[in-house]
């Protein structure tokens, strides 16, 4: 009879899948396959999302010793337009499931799921019921779609056959089991909790037994029970002094310590007795919370309180990746943006010192999946997640390497980060663009430089680079212009105006008067039938800074037209010599601007008195921030922020100024 049950069971869970068609989408052989053994999987998409896919690929996730493990699976096509591969089984394999992907299409398998039971096996019950259960969806990995997910009581179900087939599994499911059940049976629930809890303390606990147990107490109401938690915590303490719970109380312990130097000390202890390779195994909450924070806080106090930079850089190759990730911001990027900002100097010598230790070891952890996301993420998957939080710190690193003529290391670089930036990010566009120059590639710069105007993703420098190439081939200068303007997608072109227009607004806006940089007061009441441009900024803020080329293209346009003025308003300044530095910066950059020097503002003594007064009326913060007046003193447009495209920027002021003037007519 025990034998009917389990083919039975097996039938549902891994026949199941065929009953959505007479197509055979997915299938194994053996049918009855052992861990351990080879098995043949075939994909017929002909009824799925995947029916025109060229390539097809899978992950494989297997349920093994309650735990779950994820490849990354090549299939070939045959002469069926199936696609085939054969996959060894782990050796304590219970339960497998497939994805299917192509590009960014991604076949789960709907309401059945690609999944595979191997009942002999601990575990293939309760993984099979985990899987497609709301309450478990972050304890295992993201492969069913919404449709595959069942009642809590179904769970319910699959965990009291796990338990009837295989009672030895009692000791690695407690905490799933006791979880659903409390929700499906409700009521005080906390008899059976502590009765199971009793008899899991008489058993030896790995790590994840021993985390399972505190996230068991977290299942009861903690002022009621207060004394059998505390009763368990102080069995499990004694019991393993160096395991995973004491590690967690040392972890907030030391989180919670102000003074740094007993913090260091802590740390140095807590290191020695809990040494990071005996954890591998387990993620506890606590350890996600506080760990990497509490590493940043030492880290960064050094260099705060003692200039030392050493313990950050010496710990490079022992922290997680995200505080590699950190440190390569704050260390790197930050101020090597500043520098280029012409918001405060740095050493370029010391970013690269920083840098060539930094990013090669943050490069080298794409191959290695983190503990947090081993049963979460394939390889594959892992390393497209870590390219992309690492995007930016690689392209920061390539542009160091241009500064320092590393041309091969900077082109590795910025080929890395291409699918990222390409086309879609003007200051990537024209860095490239500068390699490909460099290099002789005037054809693929051409290529590139269209394609950036076409996507309205280029620079003043980059236009320069195409004016230069387009007069050697023997273009007129008159006719750069039409030339630039062939490149342009009409339909772009048109959909940002008509984004644009909807976003005009017509309200009152009060006067100003403010000290002008060319000698003078300028007034707003003065400019009644023209159009005006403010632009709030500040020498301290980057991407201000970073809004200017683009600003200075529309002023550029506008030079000759007596009625539409730019003004550029300089606040929230707060060092004395304000005035002398803004203009030095203006002169450097070349720009043909008329900065404003916003007023000292009565109430906190801060020059900031007309970006205060307009931040209140029109519900606004931060800087650089963009006003458009019109002909008739009404503020008409508003843009905070800068997103990264010169000619873009430019092409917005353009479009508002142009139907201003068409709209006064």
């Amino acid at each position: 009879m025990k034998i009917l049950k389990l083919l039975a069971l097996s039938i549902v869970a891994n026949a199941s899948i065929y009953a959505q068609d007479q197509v055979k989408t997915f299938d194994v052989a053996p049918e009855q396959p052992n861990p351990g053994e080879e098995i043949t999987i075939t994909y017929d998409p002909s009824q799925t999302i995947l029916k025109n896919a060229k390539e097809v690929s899978a992950r494989l996730y297997t349920y093994d010793n309650f735990k779950w493990q994820i490849k990354d699976i090549n299939l070939k096509a045959n002469a069926d337009k199936k696609w085939q591969t054969k996959v060894k089984l782990s050796d304590h394999a219970s339960l497998v499931t497939f994805i299917f992907t192509s590009d960014t299409l991604v076949d789960k398998g709907g309401l059945t799921t690609y999944s595979w039971m191997l009942p002999k096996s601990q575990g293939a019950y309760i993984g099979w019921g985990m899987l497609r259960n709301k309450v478990f969806e972050n304890d295992v990995p993201n492969i069913v779609d919404e449709s595959a997910f069942k009642n809590d009581s179904v769970a319910v179900m699959w965990v009291n056959y796990e338990l009837q087939y295989h009672p030895e599994s009692r000791k690695k499911i407690f905490y799933p089991a006791l979880k659903v059940a409390q929700i499906v049976r409700g009521g005080d629930f906390s008899p059976r909790i502590k009765k199971e809890l009793r008899f899991i303390l008489t058993n030896e606990l790995d790590n994840q037994d021993q985390y399972n147990v505190t996230r068991t107490l977290n299942l009861l109401e903690p002022t009621a029970n207060k004394a059998f938690i505390d009763s368990v915590q102080q069995a499990i303490l004694k019991k393993y002094p160096k395991g995973v719970l004491a590690r967690d109380i040392e972890i907030k312990k030391m989180f919670m310590e102000k003074d740094f130097d007993k913090k260091v000390k802590e740390y140095n202890e807590f290191e020695k007795n809990f040494p990071k390779e005996k954890f591998l195994d387990v993620v506890t909450e606590t350890e996600s919370l506080f760990s990497d924070k509490l590493f940043k806080a030492i880290a960064y106090n050094y260099i705060v309180k003692n200039k030392d930079y050493d313990f950050a850089i010496n710990s490079v190759k022992k922290v997680s990746f995200y505080n590699v990730l950190d440190y390569s911001w704050h260390l790197i990027s930050i101020p090597f943006n500043r520098n280029e900002d012409g918001v405060e100097k740095t050493s370029l010598e010391t970013l690269k010192k920083y840098a060539d230790i930094i990013i090669p070891e943050m490069e080298s952890r794409e191959a290695y999946v983190p503990k947090e996301f081993v049963q979460k993420l394939s390889p594959k998957e892992w390393q497209a997640q870590a390219l992309n939080y690492a995007a930016r710190e690689y392209f920061t690193y390539a542009k160091l390497q241009e500064y320092f003529k590393n041309y091969d290391l900077e082109r590795r670089y910025l080929d890395k980060v291409k699918p990222f930036y390409g086309y879609k990010d003007a200051s990537y566009n024209e860095v490239y663009t500068r390699m490909l120059l460099r290099e002789g590639k005037t054809l693929d710069a051409k290529e590139l430089l269209a394609i950036s105007i076409r996507e309205n993703k280029s620079t003043p420098e980059m236009l320069a680079s195409l004016k230069t190439i387009y007069l050697k081939e023997g273009g007129a200068a008159a006719g750069f212009e039409a030339y630039v303007n062939s490149f342009k997608s009409d339909s772009n072109i048109q959909e940002h105006k008509t984004k644009l227009i909807a976003e005009l607004i017509n309200k009152p806006i009060e006067g100003f008067e403010l000290e002008s940089s060319k000698g003078g007061k300028v007034k707003l009441a003065d400019h009644k039938g023209k159009i005006v441009v403010l632009d709030f900024w500040a020498m301290w803020c980057g991407p201000c800074k970073n809004a200017m080329p683009g600003m200075q293209m529309a002023v550029e346009k506008y030079k000759q037209d007596p009625n539409v003025n730019f003004y550029f308003v300089d606040t929230q300044e707060y060092i004395k010599d304000f005035k002398a530095q803004t203009q030095a910066f203006i002169k450097e950059k070349n720009f043909d601007f008329t900065i404003l020097y916003d007023g000292k503002n009565p109430k906190t003594g801060k020059f900031d008195e007309v970006y205060d007064k307009y931040a209140k009326a029109f519900q606004f913060s931060g800087i650089p921030e963009k006003m458009i007046i019109d002909q008739n003193g009404k503020l008409r447009w508003m843009s905070n922020g800068y997103f990264g495209s010169p000619t873009e920027l430019a092409d917005e002021i353009s479009i508002i100024i142009e139907y201003l003037k068409a709209e006064k007519k």
